[in-house]
């Protein structure tokens, strides 16, 4: 399997991430990387695509050809009504940042070419978004929230996010590179500027502190990245990114709730990927 660059001058990152990791700012901030390319979670669309009759297979196979090393594999429209090809013609850095959930299972279709680095955050404020963003109507009224424990599994898989992310951390470590770049988000908005910069040397993107500072707005989304157009109508409904799309800047991390703090389904489904999550973060990069 291809472990770097070859045959190529362009620099190709993926960032594997979690739900509510602050990965969609991630992505912003990257945008402003010059000559470059920014895709916004094309597999974990193609995981969506699949629930309602597609084929999952033969969307991310066209997704691993125009990401990796393959010349001319998407030039018009492709991934269904979707992306749209801008590049790579001319750009220096090709970076996608995804939800590890969304290859989980299919990894023979990740892209070649690429450095592989991993978002994570703890999880009791991963669960805490998450039950924001699925009951956004209802957060004072109990009685009509949907459960953690009752998602069906498009909105919560069966690893909770977190082990579908270390399943995949540890086959990239044992066929890419042994030892992957880790950011933890807490880190990353706590000293954005160092932790930034070191993950840039670490993966081979050119930094400056430019990419501390973003204008507010959307235009990123609907006019530089690479997405679905689904997705884009996703968030005209939902809105769940518009914090992302109002900031200039990464925001202060949160205090981490205290256990008897956190309500019993969140603490039972933290529970169940602490260990995957302490795993990850004793090994992430330290500035």
């Amino acid at each position: 399997m291809a472990t770097g660059q070859e045959n190529s001058d362009i620099s190709r990152v993926m960032l594997w991430s979690l739900p509510r990791s602050v990965s969609t700012s991630f992505l912003k901030c990257m945008t402003n990387v010059q000559n470059s390319q920014t895709w916004f979670e094309p597999y974990m669309q193609a995981y969506h695509y699949s629930n309602y009759g597609n084929h999952r297979k033969s969307l991310i196979g066209i997704i691993q050809a125009t990401l990796g090393l393959t010349e001319g594999a998407c030039d018009t429209a492709t991934f269904g009504s979707g992306i749209s090809e801008r590049g790579p013609a001319g750009k220096k850095l090709v970076f996608c940042k995804d939800i590890s959930w969304g290859i989980d299972g299919l990894y023979e279709y990740i892209p070649d070419g690429f450095r592989h680095s991993f978002l994570i955050r703890h999880p009791y404020k991963v669960f805490e978004s998450w039950d924001r963003v699925i009951n956004p109507a209802h957060a004072d009224d109990e009685s009509k929230r949907m459960k953690l424990s009752e998602l069906p599994e498009f909105l919560l898989p069966s690893g909770f996010f977190y082990k579908e992310q270390y399943d995949l951390y540890q086959h990239v470590k044992e066929h890419y590179e042994p030892n992957p770049v880790i950011i933890d988000t807490d880190d990353l908005l706590a000293d954005p500027g160092r932790v930034l910069k070191a993950y840039c040397q670490a993966v081979g993107i050119p930094y400056s502190d430019d990419l501390l500072q973003w204008q507010p707005g959307r235009e990123c989304m609907d006019q530089q990245w690479m997405i679905a157009k689904e997705q884009i109508m996703a968030q005209n409904f939902g809105n769940h990114h518009a914090e992302t799309f109002t900031s200039t800047c990464f925001g202060k991390p949160t205090k981490v709730s205290d256990r008897d703090e956190i309500k019993m389904k969140k603490r039972q489904c933290s529970d169940v990927c602490m260990g995957y999550y302490e795993d990850m973060y004793a090994n992430r990069l330290q500035v």
